[in-house]
């Protein structure tokens, strides 16, 4: 019998490694990014050596058998390369793209293996987008839906389609060739003077509410791909390499960023209109629920006016949709293909699958060494404490207990402050996160007020809707009011963080408005934080005022 299955997310970019046991139950999640600090972790194992050292032995995993499953069916190199050819990525990157996925496929499981002293054996390998599907439905409460994965590639394409009933999954229709949206975006973000490989398509969809859809320059854009019977094609201005109009409005050096909201208005728009005509295919089906995965699912923008339509019951969108969640997807698989079960199990909602912040055994001597700083053990009292110092405008780090798994900060690993502030959103971007100033922050609520702050009522657990604001508060909240007047929330369960909801009831207490400011604990260009080391680098280096490890408070 086996006692433990690891997934591996082998893309060549955002490696991360998943562990079930032998009920189903998906005991730890989490990106290498955050172990190694380095955005993204291009090229690093999934397993990196000292990561999967530093977490084992917290999970009771010594003298027990295992199972190592990784994300891609096969490498992509040995794929036919009409597949690649004329893609919106430049043929450099292509060819980057394919070898570290090469290299991460043969190489997968290796550190895993020595760790445990087995030998070295080829690795249980699964289709990329059904691990993608897997990963989403499994956090998924329902039992039936369609499932749209739209992602920046896949074995063949870069679109599939999934059908859930009795939360058993059958393949509805996969796109095949380079038609993809995950690349028409980072060719946007390209465009647009940003970086994709850095994960900036976050401030594409930021810059969007500052521009105006151009009618000439939308048509354009729509131009560059059909979208037919479910599946993307390339036209021939991409195919044969027509760019010349469309690159005239490219960012060039020198020119201010704003000067591209325009462009991010209209690109944003060209990809809804995309992700609609891929909508259309999946409503033939006649299912209420919709499950999105991939990369692309992390669109809140669209995501939030695709639940505003109420073309839907209910989104379903996990915390982790991009290729580091595919790491669940390949440890649930092989869970299932061992349990000879195709029902998918449900793992539940939390998003904090990861590293304890306790797990560091020489945290207590590290805490009891920092000169310079005041220590304050808060033990039961650190909420109420907390919001006090909250509503009375101190930036505060929280590091507590598990990480969570996925790009959003939700509470365990993230900075919060007073939403109230008008000079709350400036200070922090200049001061503590050194980015640009126009980078909105999200509003943190519990479930329960989301029909008394925003126009729409949905949940949104995981920062994945923007949702537009009830009028009233757009002056009250300015901290957390983005330019077009949304917010993408995170809507809080108590049951997944008792600390976290009490903290918003104590700031309420103070301020009569039960919304926090919450963003990722990291500075620009940075990972979130893992240790406590990395908080108090940004504590010592940046304007934040205090970091409440667990329930002792640093503060300068």
């Amino acid at each position: 019998m086996v006692d433990f299955f690891f997934g591996l997310s082998t893309t060549g970019h955002d490696p991360a490694f998943a562990v079930v046991d032998k009920k189903g139950t998906l005991i730890f999640a989490e990106a290498s990014e955050r172990y190694i600090q380095q955005k993204r972790a291009w090229g690093i194992d999934a397993d990196h050596p000292g990561h999967i050292q530093s977490v084992l032995p917290q999970l009771g995993t010594r003298n027990k058998s295992i199972k190592i499953a990784q994300s891609w069916l096969r490498v992509r190199a040995e794929l036919n390369p009409k597949l690649n050819h004329g893609s919106l990525i430049k043929k450099n990157d292509i060819n980057w793209l394919v070898q570290l996925q090469k290299k991460a496929h043969n190489t997968a499981g290796v550190n895993l293996q020595h760790h445990f002293n087995l030998n070295p054996n080829p690795v249980e390998a699964y289709d990329h987008h059904l691990c993608h599907a897997i990963n989403a439905c499994a956090s998924f409460k329902g039992n039936n839906g369609i499932c749209l994965v739209i992602d920046g590639d896949g074995e063949v394409g870069a679109i599939s389609a999934f059908l859930l009933k009795d939360r058993k999954l059958k393949r509805l229709w996969r796109s095949w060739g380079p038609g993809s949206l995950g690349s028409y975006y980072g060719w946007l973000t390209s465009m647009c003077g940003f970086d994709w490989k850095a994960g900036e398509e976050w401030k594409v969809m930021g810059l969007a509410a500052f521009g105006k859809v151009q009618p000439q320059l939308l048509n354009k854009l729509k131009d560059l791909m059909t979208i037919a019977n479910g599946k993307a094609f390339l036209s021939k201005i991409v195919t044969e390499n027509n760019w010349d109009e469309l690159l005239s409005y490219q960012k060039e050096s020198g020119q201010h960023y704003l000067e591209m909201a325009d462009l991010a208005a209209s690109g944003q728009e060209a990809y809804s209109y995309f992700v609609n005509e891929l909508l259309n295919r999946c409503d033939t089906y006649n299912e209420e629920q919709l499950i999105l995965s991939g990369g692309c699912a992390l669109n809140s923008s669209f995501n939030g006016k695709l639940a505003a339509s109420n073309r839907y019951s209910s989104i379903h969108v996990p915390s982790a949709p991009a290729d580091d969640g595919n790491a669940i997807g390949a440890a649930l698989l092989s869970w299932m293909k061992h349990s000879k079960t195709n029902e998918i199990p449900y793992i539940g909602s939390s998003p904090y699958l990861g590293t304890h912040a306790n797990w560091d055994p020489a945290y207590k001597d590290k805490l009891s060494n920092l000169p310079g700083l005041k220590i304050s053990h808060l033990s039961k009292k650190s909420a109420t404490i907390l919001a006090k110092k909250l509503a009375a405008g101190k930036i505060i780090g929280v590091l507590r207990g598990r990480a969570e798994f996925g790009p959003r900060a939700l509470g365990n690993r993230s900075i919060l402050a007073n939403p109230m502030s008008p000079s709350m959103k400036d200070r922090i971007n200049k001061l503590v996160k050194k980015r640009e100033p126009y980078r909105p922050f999200a509003p943190l609520i519990t479930e329960k007020n989301v029909s008394r702050y925003f126009q729409h009522q949905h949940l949104s657990p995981y920062m994945s809707f923007t949702l537009p604001w009830k009028p009233q508060y757009i002056e009250i909240l300015p901290a957390v009011i983005h330019h077009d007047g949304t917010g993408r929330l995170q809507t809080l369960c108590k049951e997944d963080n008792p600390w976290l909801n009490e903290l918003l009831n104590e700031f309420e207490k103070h301020t009569g408005e039960a919304v926090l400011l919450n963003t990722s604990f990291n500075v620009m260009g940075k990972p979130i934080v893992h240790t406590l080391e990395d908080a108090l680098i940004v504590l010592t280096t940046t304007g934040l005022d205090a970091v409440l490890y667990e329930d002792t408070l640093i503060e300068k």
